[in-house]
């Protein structure tokens, strides 16, 4: 075997060019799959960091009855007290939920974070441990004795320098002090809200963990729904026997706390999918498209071995003829197909260093686990049999075809004269209609999610983007007490904004369209005597009374409420009126949101609807109030400028800062910024699919290119006939580019084939696009011709350059 690889290694070496090529592509292939494989293990194959994984399911809540609108709940804290008392296939239950927060602590300034609020019971329950100090008690999980934070490692880190001292430290958040007592382990990311709710926007990774501390006087008979929850099942329950107890309990709660029998279930899903459920589709989309260029790959080297091999039949003829066996023929030919492999995988994992680092860094925040991806063992043992079975795959046709030759035709051949015979010819044939279809296959996937995000963003959102900057704000508790405080503020702030050059409007709002998904409540009209369950639901929005001005939401029927009217007056989008009073005008009609023991609000005007939850949703029915109505601290601050955005920030921020100096300022985002991180996991799967199909169009149009190129140096005397006998030169570009096209035309029309009949894959990734969009099809199909007419016409080109005379002298 050491003196096959001798060998194989002093054959390589005499055609450095060509060994060089082969190792360059197939590093190409090896690496891309080595990273991606990466990704895919990380976030989808590998158990989550927790105790017992198997065993921990994200609990829901679902209304069957506003399914339509909300598929699942979130988690009432009620109804945890009672699943506690009685669920009894659950060890242990425990809900938590975040929102931001100020932090004031020694060595930095005030900054705003994402604080996590947990039950004592949720680190136990997911075998999570501080690295030092400890998580909190259940003595600490109870009103009054929960001023004890356990910071997340980044957070330690960053802000206090991984200091053990930080345990002997009091930190401000909203400016009430608390006693830090622990830090999470390195590494560790905890379930997000969002993740656990199954919400397209929300939190990112809390910063810091601090009990939940409920209040008895706090829950209501049927409970706001407000928390994620997360439950480990006791061992050898099965997951349909505890959610059939945990629905059977969902009734006795509704029969004994709510006046109306409505239909209230339970939801258990795995946490593993809850958590990378939403990314599993585009991730696994991701791998088959990169899995179809190392096949690409693999077929153009076998191409290239195919050719090469032609020219060494008079030396496995000799070879042959002084003993050598078919199968030590075969064994050779695989050993040199092995050693490219050796050199192309080791080339390749170096390779897959940088592609995984390049494609995590464009990974969007919510793709869950993407900072902790890495190439390890597993990879590399996987790079390791990509390398074996590229081998196999590349070297096995041309060893085969070496197997079938007659060494006594190959002897008495000349080699110079020596043509490859027609089976060849076909067998390289089929090997470009396959990479063909294969690419093919790629660019459709690229081209319907391509189409299907141009849509998307071209869609109609409700609202404008441009020249439209932002900054979202948390106002502490500890010095802005109530709503007459909080509402001063704003006014105040907007005031100062207002009187900055190059600022054309300002607005206040709780939630700006595609930031988070709003708080749906009940419309009661006035007097109303309908069940509960017969009341539409409309997601409640916080706004001052120039924020239509200021996003462009055209107002379409009465007028936008302002501080003067002696009523609560409300704004309502289109659809909500169309729903609530259909057929009739709803200026001046009022309803209660909520129950009908709230406070009255009266429609002032009507809104165009507005994309706010996504831009892949279809407008909700919405209810614009007053900021000053409610009591809100986290507002955002939007300012419609006449320069350009940026230019404004400083003196926003230092309008901020002169109304409140120790008020955290986070980030400036502009409009056109929050559309696009709206959308930035589909941009990622958009831009690795499409950058993918583009590798496997090259690679393809190189193997076309090759086969072309090959078949017309074999036929070089029969060109030089043709065109003795009158052919002309535009006769002869025809007949090579006509033959090179034919394998291309079956690949293209398999490709499309597959393409339509596997489709269904990608159905829930579209936008408005059919899986038979003729658009993405036909132009899928045209690129393909021109680039594979390309790739013959070079060839057919260099024929028609030739001297007739050396042409049949080479013959």
């Amino acid at each position: 075997m050491l003196s096959d690889f001798r060998y194989a290694l002093r054959t390589l070496g005499k055609n450095p060019a060509f060994a060089a090529i082969v190792v360059l592509i197939l590093a190409l292939g090896i690496g891309a799959n080595t990273a991606m494989f990466s990704i895919v293990d990380g976030i989808l194959l590998r158990p989550l960091p927790f105790r017992d994984p198997e065993r921990l399911f994200a609990v829901q809540e679902q209304v069957p009855k506003f399914a339509y609108l909300s598929p699942s709940l979130p988690v009432s804290a009620h109804h945890l007290r009672e699943w506690r008392k009685d669920w009894t296939s659950a060890e242990q239950v425990a809900i938590f939920n975040t929102y931001t927060a100020n932090l004031s602590a020694p060595g930095g300034d005030p900054e705003k974070l994402f604080v996590a609020r947990a039950t004592a019971d949720l680190f136990p329950l997911l075998g999570v441990e501080a690295q030092i100090g400890r998580t909190f008690s259940k003595a600490e999980d109870a009103p009054g004795q929960d001023r004890v934070v356990v910071l997340t490692d980044e957070l330690w880190r960053r802000r206090f320098h991984a200091d053990p001292a930080v345990l002997r430290q009091k930190i401000l958040l909203d400016g009430a002090p608390f006693q830090v007592i622990g830090v999470l382990p390195r590494g560790l990311h905890m379930p997000r809200v969002s993740q656990l709710q199954g919400l397209k926007f929300g939190d990112e990774d809390a910063d810091l963990w601090k009990p939940v501390a409920i209040r008895e006087e706090d829950l209501s008979a049927l409970g706001d729904f407000n928390y994620a929850a997360i439950a480990r099942l006791k061992p050898g329950v099965s997951a349909r026997a505890a959610l059939d107890q945990l629905n059977a309990l969902q009734k006795s709660i509704i029969d004994r706390f709510s006046p109306e029998k409505i239909e209230l279930r339970g939801l258990l899903v795995p946490l593993q999918e809850q958590i990378t459920g939403r990314s599993r589709q585009g991730l696994l989309l991701m791998l088959g498209a990169v899995g179809a260029v190392l096949l690409i790959v693999c077929v153009n080297i076998a191409n290239l071995l195919l050719s090469r091999s032609a020219g060494r039949r008079r030396e496995f003829a000799v070879r042959a003829a002084i003993g050598a066996s078919a199968s030590r023929l075969i064994r050779q030919m695989l050993t040199e197909s092995l050693a490219l492999a050796i050199l192309g995988g080791a080339l390749g994992i170096g390779l897959a260093y940088g592609l995984l680092n390049v494609i995590v860094a464009k990974a969007p925040i919510d793709l869950p686990g993407a900072a902790n991806v890495h190439i390890d063992a597993r990879a590399l043992a996987v790079a390791i049999l990509l390398s074996i079975g590229s081998a196999a795959l590349f070297g096995l046709i041309p060893a085969w075809r070496i197997a079938r030759t007659d060494p006594n035709e190959d002897l008495k051949s000349n080699t110079r004269s020596n043509t490859d015979s027609r089976q060849g010819g076909r067998v390289r044939a089929m090997l470009v209609s396959f990479e063909v279809g294969l690419s093919t296959v790629c660019l459709v996937a690229a081209g319907l999610l391509l189409s299907s995000f141009v849509r998307l963003m071209n869609v109609d959102r409700g609202f404008e983007v441009e020249r439209i900057t932002t900054v979202d704000l948390n106002l502490p508790a500890t010095r802005y007490a109530g709503t007459p405080q909080r509402s001063e503020f704003f006014r105040k702030l907007m005031e100062a904004t207002r009187a900055i050059p190059g600022v054309r409007s300002v607005a206040m709002s709780n939630l700006l369209p595609l930031t988070g998904e709003g708080d749906n409540n009940m419309i009661s009209l006035e007097g109303t005597t309908a069940p509960m369950l017969e009341r539409p639901l409309a997601d409640r929005r916080l706004v001052s009374e120039d924020y239509f001005r200021v996003l462009g939401i055209p107002l379409t029927a009465g007028r936008v409420f302002d501080r003067s009217d002696k009523r609560n007056m409300a704004v309502i989008s289109a659809d909500t009126a169309a729903r609530v009073w259909p057929g009739e005008s709803p200026i001046g009609k009022r309803f209660h949101m909520g129950d009908n023991d709230g406070p009255l609000f009266e429609v002032s005007g009507v809104v165009a609807n507005v994309r706010s939850n996504g831009l892949q949703k279809g407008s909700t029915l919405t209810v614009y109030l007053p900021y000053w109505v409610r009591d809100q601290r986290d507002m955002s601050l939007a300012v419609r400028t006449v320069v350009d955005p940026a230019a404004v920030n400083s003196a926003v921020r230092a309008a901020i800062r002169q109304l409140d100096s120790e008020l955290p300022v986070p980030q400036f985002r502009t409009m056109r910024e929050i559309v696009s991180a709206s959308v930035a996991q589909r941009r990622f799967q958009l831009d690795m699919v499409m950058a993918f199909a583009a590798i496997g169009l090259i690679l393809a149009s190189l193997g076309i290119y090759g086969v072309v190129s090959y078949s017309v140096e074999q036929r070089r005397g029969e060109m030089g006939i043709r065109m003795a006998l009158g052919a002309t030169a535009s006769n002869l570009r025809t007949l090579v580019v006509r033959q090179g096209l034919a394998p291309v035309g079956i690949g293209l029309a398999a490709g499309l084939a597959v393409s339509i009949a596997a489709g269904r894959i990608l159905s829930g990734m579209l936008f408005e696009v059919r899986l038979t969009d003729p658009v993405t099809l036909g132009g899928v199909a045209l690129v393909l011709v021109a680039v594979a007419a390309l790739a013959c016409y070079v060839p057919a080109q260099r024929v028609t350059r030739a001297d007739p005379l050396h042409a049949l002298r080479y013959e």
